[in-house]
């Protein structure tokens, strides 16, 4: 798989992508876990659910979630670049608040 290295916005996500990134997180599909499309929607309200496909592509192509197909349902998990990511975003968020 081609994973695109161009550098992604500022704190390198852009807000939607984040968001589904942390719901991910939060749902714990990390690695070999992995969650549905209809529990990320659940935990990303604010969100269109229309844009949720575009948005999970995105970020496979990023690197930072991987996307199986398991008997016709999507399961989808953080890679560890995608991990990185969300620490980053973190420790930007704590460098904020100094």
């Amino acid at each position: 798989m081609h994973y695109d290295t161009t550098m992604p916005p500022v704190n390198g996500l852009s807000e939607p992508a984040e968001t589904i990134l942390f719901a991910i997180w939060k749902l714990m599909g990390i690695g070999t876990k992995t969650v549905s499309e209809e529990q990320i929607k659940v935990q990303v309200p604010n969100q269109p659910a229309e844009n949720l496909p575009a948005n999970l592509t995105q970020l496979q192509t990023q690197g930072f979630i991987e996307i199986k197909n398991h008997a016709g349902q999507k399961g989808i998990s953080i890679t560890p670049l995608g991990l990185a990511i969300l620490r980053k975003v973190e420790e930007d968020r704590l460098q904020e608040i100094k």
